[in-house]
Formats: C-alpha cells, structure tokens, sequence
C-alpha cells in the first residue's frame, strides 16, 4: 500500500490561461503520485482568489490558501479574508519578504486577529535570502507570534532555510507549529542543510509537512 502525497506548498504557473495552468498542475501530481496540494494565491497572481476558487471547488483533492495584501486598510483586509473564508480557503499566507514587512507589525498582528476569529491557519516564508535584516525580521518574531496567538497554527514554509535546526527546535517549544520541506529541499543541492533537514524530519516527523514549492522551484 503506498502513502498518498500532499503536497503542501504548490503554485500556478501565472504565464499561463488559468484554466490550462490549473489542469496542468493537476496532471504533474498525478503524474508524481502526489495525490493533490494546498494551492498559494499570491497578491501579484494575474488572477483572483475567486477564480481558483472555482476550479479547486470541482476538485476536492485541490485547496488553496490567499496572501492579502496587508497595504490595505483594516476594513478591506478584513473584508478580503472573510471572503477567501467563505469562498473555501484554507489557510493565509505571508511572505515577509515580498511584502516589505516584519512578523511585529501592526498589520501582521491584524490579521492574525482575524485569522483566529475565522479559525485560520497561516502560512509564512521562513527562507532567509540575505535581505530579512532589511526588514528587521528575525528568527525569535517567528516563535514569538505563534506564542501570543496559540489558537492559530502557523506552517513555516520553506523550514527556516538554511536555519533549518533553528526553527526545528523552536517549533519544538510551542504546539502550534508547523513546517515544510518546500524550496530548501530542491535549492541546497550541496552543503550540510540538507542533513540538518534529514536530521530535522527524523527528530520532528509530526510537525512536518512535504511541500515542493511548484511551480517556482
């Protein structure tokens, strides 16, 4: 009996019909066993939420989480999520480092508020290219948040990157967290992180989750 495989981290190819390129994505998992997978809609996406909406809602296998954008006033942002609630989302997403801000902002605390008034989970980068300094991000705002909303549960996407250990003990500390083997997986080709992410999956199976980051990686 083989495991069925969920992909936890998946994208649209935005150079592509909707349409084509949710089909498209559906016929790589089946062609790598992967069963189905949590589709990211991101802000610059060339299409809504909505629309991915439609498709996952014809295929069950398929779900798909929403990146607002946190520029908005409260009153759209709230307007926004509770629309993706309603619409079938399954989760929230920020990425500090395309959207210029940091796990201690105002914003981010908003909509982590409504995040656990609509029972949310969120999804944050937790890779750090070079630029996190820019932003005045850090590795302890991570266990942080998750320490003052612990009815949320947070994936940390992308497992810390190269701080994989780190953010493995960290998640350790705390019942909330999550994370997930995308990117890091396929971008450390040479080096020791992929060790320190063998030794992290084996010392935290539950907390885990496999990702691919496809179509970016």
């Amino acid at each position: 009996h083989l495991m069925e495989i969920f992909d936890s981290h998946l994208h649209l190819a935005g150079s592509r019909d909707l349409s084509k390129s949710f089909y498209s994505l559906v016929e790589d998992c089946q062609l790598a066993d992967v069963r189905g997978g949590l589709i990211i809609c991101m802000q610059d996406d060339p299409w809504d939420f909505e629309a991915v909406a439609e498709l996952t809602s014809l295929n069950k296998d398929f779900r798909f989480a929403i990146n607002p954008n946190l520029d908005e006033s409260r009153r759209t942002l709230e307007r926004v999520v509770g629309v993706g609630k309603r619409v079938g989302a399954a989760a929230l997403k920020i990425h500090p480092r395309k959207q210029r801000i940091n796990l201690q902002s105002k914003e981010v605390r908003f909509l982590l508020h409504l995040a656990k008034d609509l029972q949310l989970p969120v999804i944050i980068c937790s890779f750090d290219d070079g630029s996190w300094s820019r932003i005045g991000l850090t590795s302890d705002q991570f266990i942080m948040l998750a320490e003052d909303f612990p009815d949320v549960n947070f994936l940390w996407a992308h497992a810390g990157g190269h701080n994989v250990l780190d953010f493995m003990f960290m998640a350790r500390r705390v019942p909330n967290a999550f994370l997930d083997s995308s990117f890091t997986q396929s971008y450390f080709f040479k080096g020791t992180v992929l060790d320190d992410l063998n030794y992290a999956t084996e010392s935290l199976p539950s907390r885990f989750m496999f990702g691919t980051d496809f179509e970016q990686s």
